[in-house]
């Protein structure tokens, strides 16, 4: 006759338990390996882990709360925090009593949105949840593959063959975005918040003769941030479209000098043709060679 494993195996921890109170080792790492061995060790190989191997008896308790309730009544809901099926709120303030140069007071896309800390980073490594990739992005980092489990439309964008070179490892989600960081509306391209600056500073000036919607709207005015079926990741496949998007009123020589006539400039126009400095110039207010 086979005995059902799970009284003894309850058995066996109320043994442990009672032992660890008795001894007083409710601390911290030791206790929390008796139940939990697998997320013990792997903790060691963490940014985390690192910090407490000094002092074993605030490892898991710093984060989770004092395991001496938990011991008393290990099946009882709420006997330590878990990050697990707690309100968002409750697991972010855990996070931020540490981390609050990476949370600050004013609201963030993500926390607008709900998220939880822990719905983007996972603390054991041996708990965090693979994520299916395309192949064509095999060569990300981590930190975009987090993105890419809720942000897959963004990432479509980057199938265009005019693209930033996310899929070949040049750049991160991150190298343009921070994740934590308080919402802004002109957080690509607008005077002040110039992420895209970064990395095109020879477009960025300051010029004698600003391009109005680089400092008002932004690169985001004229190109598409992740990638494009148009070339230079523009919003419109043609140039003359694009600039007559915003620029509807012209000199009366780009329309001719004939009502009956075509116009000698419209929507097929390259218009950067002679418009060549278009970002800024520091020698002429129209932007001309």
């Amino acid at each position: 006759m086979l005995l059902d494993p799970k009284p003894m195996r309850l058995f066996s921890m109320a043994v442990g338990t009672l032992f660890l109170l008795a001894t007083g080792q409710v601390g911290g790492n030791p206790t929390c390996a008796a139940c939990h061995g697998e997320l013990v060790a792997d903790f060691h190989g963490t940014p985390h882990g690192a910090r407490t191997e000094d002092d074993e008896a605030s490892g898991c308790r710093s984060c989770h709360g004092d395991p001496a309730t938990h011991l008393a009544a290990p099946a009882e809901p709420g006997s330590l925090l878990a990050f697990d099926d707690e309100p968002s709120a409750t697991i972010n303030a855990a996070c931020g009593s540490c981390h609050a140069d990476a949370h600050t007071a004013r609201a963030n896309p993500h926390s607008q949105a709900g998220l939880a800390c822990t719905d983007c980073h996972s603390i054991h490594p041996s708990s965090a949840a693979e994520i299916a990739l395309p192949a064509e992005f095999d060569r990300v980092d981590a930190a975009s593959a987090t993105c890419f489990e809720c942000h897959q439309e963004t990432f479509s964008q980057f199938s265009f063959n005019e693209r930033h070179r996310l899929q070949e490892g040049s750049v991160s989600c991150t190298s343009c975005h921070d994740p934590h960081a308080p919402a802004s509306s002109g957080h690509l391209g607008a005077f002040g918040q110039r992420v895209c600056a970064e990395c095109h500073a020879d477009v960025d000036g300051p010029f004698v003769f600003e391009h109005d919607a680089s400092r008002v709207e932004g690169c985001g005015a004229c190109h598409e941030p992740h990638g494009s079926p148009n070339r230079h990741m523009l919003t419109h496949q043609q140039v003359g479209e694009l600039c007559y998007s915003c620029h509807a009123i012209v000199p009366q020589f780009h329309l001719g000098f004939s009502p009956a006539g075509p116009p000698r400039f419209d929507e097929g126009t390259v218009c950067t043709n002679c418009h060549a400095t278009i970002h800024g110039s520091n020698l002429d207010p129209a932007f001309l060679r």
